[in-house]
Parts: structure tokens; sequence; C-alpha cells
């Protein structure tokens, strides 16, 4: 069971009433989670950039909407050992999706199609300073 951040408030009740009140309130999950995910993300080691891609960046949102991110992080770590991290460090209400490459990972597959057609709507949330 993962404990519930301080930051962010889910509430406590399911969702439940009529079909409108659902999606609304899926809706605000589905922000504070992405709220969540790019705050916690962000803070890992080595992280460089935040994306937002899939039908939620494209304005997408409704009670089959989930969060799709690629991040691309600078480390030792294998891909799995990656995805450990970064899911270990979440605890959302709704699915996520993520994809974590190196920088170098990432220039290799950015231009292949399926990448390219990821990438088309990407939304970056969280970019780190370079100095």
């Amino acid at each position: 069971m993962c404990e519930q951040r301080a930051y962010v408030d889910h509430g406590s009740e399911p969702i439940s009433g009529s079909l409108s009140s659902k999606r609304d309130e899926y809706r605000r999950l589905l922000e504070v989670s992405l709220e969540e995910a790019v705050f916690v993300i962000s803070k890992l080691d080595g992280v460089e950039r935040i994306s937002l891609v899939g039908s939620y960046a494209k304005g997408r949102a409704d009670l089959f909407t989930d969060l799709d991110l690629v991040v691309i992080m600078r480390t030792d770590l294998s891909f799995v050992d990656r995805l450990k991290l970064i899911y270990s460090n979440l605890c959302l209400p709704v699915d996520i999706d993520v994809l974590c490459y190196t920088p170098e990972e990432f220039e290799k597959i950015k231009e292949k199609d399926f990448f390219r057609n990821l990438l088309k709507d990407e939304v970056v949330l969280y970019e780190r300073k370079r100095v």
C-alpha cells in the first residue's frame, strides 16, 4: 500500500453520483495526480525533463483516460530499475504509464515513427534548468 502525500488531497470517498459528477471528479483526480507525479518525479536524482503525452496531452479527460509520461533521466540504472524507482515513489488514484530514458537513449529513438507520433502532442511539464 502506498502512502498518501500531504500536499495533494485525493479525497477519501470513492467516485460516486451521476455520470457527469463522476467525470468531473475524475478530471480533478487527473489534474492533482499529474501535479503530484511531476512534483515527485522532478525530485528524483538525474531527472532532466518530464513530458505529458497521449490522450490527456491532447485534451481528453474522460473516465478511461490515464496519464502517459516520458521522463528523461541522467542515470546508470537499467530501464527496468528506472521504472521501479519512479513507480515506487508514486501513489496516485489514477492509472499512469511512464517511459523513462537517458538523454542518449532518447536521442536515438525520438525520430522513430512511434515516438515521433507520440511526441506530436507532447507537453513539457518540467525541465531542469541548465547551469
